[in-house]
Order: structure tokens, then sequence, then C-alpha cells
């Protein structure tokens, strides 16, 4: 455990150490503020780390980093040098036996899907709707982007899986960028133009550190100095005086006055933690909203490759995981030359028998899978094994979530130096490359008034 953060010397103070809360002390640091940062676990990253099996190396989820903002990309490749490598490895779709492109890609499915199917597709994609920015929910979007086919095929099952809600249940905005760019004039120049004509959203090409993604973590918090990093740091009271956050109470014991906050605990916690406690309404409202956590299961292979994707998806309800991935198709580094390793999730809710079912059961389903898959010939291949719990891995963007974050951030607005920031804190779902941005973009924002800069 560290414990060297100086609490009279930082002016900022950041709950968490994720991606976002390291991305706020490296920009704030960067910006002259004293800044220190508090983690509940022994280590920094939190659901973006790499861990250690053996000799293997694995993530805590599939995570890949995308040069969607240049700025940002600019920083991590500085932070990371030549050990940030351009990876190009497709993702595809177990399907009846058949491994189908993901994104979808309609000359692989004019390839690998029955005539009968594919001029129903083609058809769909003629008569539907475009997709508008108005759809009520996920399921509604997915029909007018995909149409019913392929929709049904192969996104509703799986993403009903993967949240555990009906997908008429769930906000559109679960799709991310997924679901961009899938029109008649893609499918038709695609499905008869060939692989080469292949379109730009259907890219499977991406960014990925050398010893694995929590590397950016790792680097992150190196370069904002690990002095400023306090783990086994739970925080467990946010005091208040109803305009401002006044003392931050670290594992039920240690209360330490605070001057301005950034939290990237979730946002329910964050309700959960105010003392004095909010109205009831609004724990009410906090109460009401949902995680969706992880078990993963870890397996080392006595072969060189299992797959060449950088993830396959399993969207039939029947199969219990939703995603493998293999870390190796990331960077050859994660596993030796002659094995391998491989990492599959399955999402759960909590106190449900997927979360507290056992680690001999669950890695029982994960070896059966894999051989039903024709993945791997027999069970001895196993060298390895390892399993992880990862909570709060997804905010579950039910319909009217949107709503009920709006509710809990404008009444959290009443502490005018408390700040929200990440994926959980801000309940919306994104990927890193935002939330260094965000992290800029604030820091600088703070930086503006003097006195913050130490």
């Amino acid at each position: 455990m560290s414990t060297n953060t100086d609490t009279k010397a930082a002016p900022l103070t950041v709950l968490g150490a994720g991606p976002a809360g390291l991305a706020t002390g490296f920009y704030a640091r960067r910006q002259g503020l004293g800044v220190r940062l508090f983690e509940a676990a022994d280590a920094v990253g939190g659901n973006a780390r790499t861990l250690q099996l053996g000799p293997f190396r694995y993530d805590t989820g599939a995570h890949r980093f995308h040069d969607k903002n240049p700025a940002v990309t600019a920083d991590v490749t500085a932070l990371l040098g030549d050990d940030l490598r351009r990876v190009d490895a497709p993702s595809q779709i177990c399907w009846r036996g058949r491994r189908i492109d993901f994104p979808l890609a309609p000359y692989d499915l004019s390839r690998k899907l029955p005539l009968s199917l594919l001029t129903r597709i083609a058809w769909e994609q003629l008569s539907i709707p475009r997709a508008s920015n108005d759809a009520a929910h996920f399921e509604e979007m997915a029909l007018e982007s995909y149409g019913p086919t392929l929709a049904r095929l192969f996104l509703l099952n799986y993403t009903e899986k993967l949240w555990g809600t009906d997908a008429n249940h769930l906000s559109p905005q679960v799709a991310g960028d997924r679901l961009e760019g899938l029109d008649l004039r893609t499918f038709l120049i695609e499905a008869f133009g060939g692989a080469k004509d292949k379109a730009r959203h259907l890219d499977g090409s991406f960014y990925y550190p050398r010893h694995g993604y929590g590397q950016i973590a790792e680097a992150t918090a190196d370069a904002l100095g690990r002095e400023h990093i306090r783990t086994g740091a739970r925080i467990t009271r946010l005091s208040h005086d109803g305009t401002r956050i006044r003392r931050v109470t670290v594992n039920d014991a240690e209360p330490i006055g605070v001057e301005t906050v950034v939290s990237t605990l979730p946002l329910t916690l964050v309700l959960h933690l105010l003392d004095p406690p909010p109205p009831d309404e609004m724990r009410s409202v906090a109460q009401s909203m949902r995680f969706r956590h992880l078990r993963l299961v870890v397996l080392g292979l006595d072969r060189a490759r299992l797959t060449p994707n950088a993830s396959l998806y399993f969207p039939e309800q029947s199969v219990p995981f939703t995603r493998l991935y293999e870390p190796k198709n990331r960077s050859p580094d994660m596993a030796p030359d002659s094995q391998t390793v491989v990492v599959l999730e399955r999402p759960c809710h909590p106190k449900t028998e997927a979360w507290t079912q056992s680690n001999a059961n669950l890695r029982h389903n994960a070896l059966d899978l894999l051989m039903e898959q024709g993945l791997i010939d027999e069970r001895k291949e196993v060298v390895a094994a390892d399993h992880r719990a990862v909570p709060f891995a997804y905010p579950i963007l039910d319909v009217g979530t949107e709503d009920k974050a709006e509710r809990l951030t404008t009444y959290l607005q009443r502490f005018e130096n408390l700040h929200l920031l990440g994926r959980s804190a801000q309940f919306t779902y994104t990927h890193v490359h935002n939330l260094y941005a965000q992290a800029r973009t604030l820091t600088r924002h703070l930086a503006a008034r003097p006195d913050l800069v130490g």
C-alpha cells in the first residue's frame, strides 16, 4: 500500500486511479496544479489493468486504444514511445459454425450466409428507413440500422446477453459508434466490389501497448508521479456543508480536508457516500440505476495461437460467455512464442448464480465452450488458469437512465468544488481517449483558478 501523498500540499483531490483519475492527475500536473489521488485497490488502472499469470499477460477487458483525438494520441504516444503499436486484428462472431466479421461486413456476409438470407438482407437495406437520431430504444435503432434479419441474427441477442436486459428497454446509447456507416450503398459496394472496397468503419485497426493495455495506466502514473498516488485508500465518506465537499474519509478512519475534488467513483456511490445524506428522492433514483459486472476466465494454452482475431463474440443465449479475446493477437509479448492465453467474459448481475458460481464451474463452462467451438482439441492443452471478478464494468443504460443520471448530476452541482469525470462517474459508455480529452479540458479550466496553482 502506498501512503506517500502529502495531505497538506494538494489543493486538487482525485478520487480513483483508473484511466479517468490518472488522466486527471497527469494533466493537472502538466498545468502546474498540486494533486493527490486516492485509489481503493492496491494498484492503479481500475478496470483497465494488465495482470500476470506465469509467463502470460492479460487485460481486465478487451481494451483497445483508438486514434480518435490527435492531441490525446500524441500524449499517449509520448508516454509509451515505440511501445504503442498499430494493430490490425479483426473480430468475428461465432454463429452456427461460421465466423462472421464484426463489425458486419457485407463482402464477408456474401461469402458466408445462404443466398436466401442475403436476398432478404439486401431487400431490407433497400426498404427500411434510415436510422434516425430519435430511436426510443436500442432495438428500434438496431432494426433501423441493419434491418430485422441482421439485427436479430447478430445484434439483439448478443446485446441482451451483454446487458442482461431486453433490447427494447435499453437506451440507443449502448450502441456507441458500432452501428454507424452501414447503408445500402455500403452493402452493394462491399458485397459486389470485394474485400478491397471494405469501408473505413469496418476497419479492424487500433493501437495497443507492447506489454498490455495497463501499460497506458502505468506510464500515466509514472508521468504524474507515484508520490501523488495513494493506493489501498477506499473513500468511505464525503462530508459536506451543503455547498462544498469539506472532507473525504479514507478507510472509515481518516478524515482529510479537501479544496477541489474530482470524483471518478460510480455516480450512485457518490450519492451513497454523502454526509449528510441526500434527500430520499435522490437516493431512490440512485438505487434504481445499475451496473453490469464481469467474471473473467483466463486460460494459458500450450499452442502458439488459437485464432487470428482480436475478439470472438458469442450471440447465442445458450452460451454463457459473450466474448473471448486473445491478448497475443494484440501484442506478441503477451505470451511465449509457443503458447498463448485467452480470456472469456461472462457478464453478471450481482447476487445471481452467474456472479456467485464457483471458479471451478465457470472454468469448466469455458473449456466446454472451447471444445464445442472446435477451438481446442483436448483439455490438457490448458497449462495455466486464473479467474477475475470485474465489478462495475459497465453502467447499464436502460431507457430513461440518461434522465436519471442528469437528475443526480444536477443535484451534485450544488457542491461547487466537486467535479465528475469517467465512465462510472458520468454513467455513460465512453472510451479512454475520450476520458483523457475530458481530463485535459477540465484541468485547463481548473488551472485558470489561481487558488489551485501550486
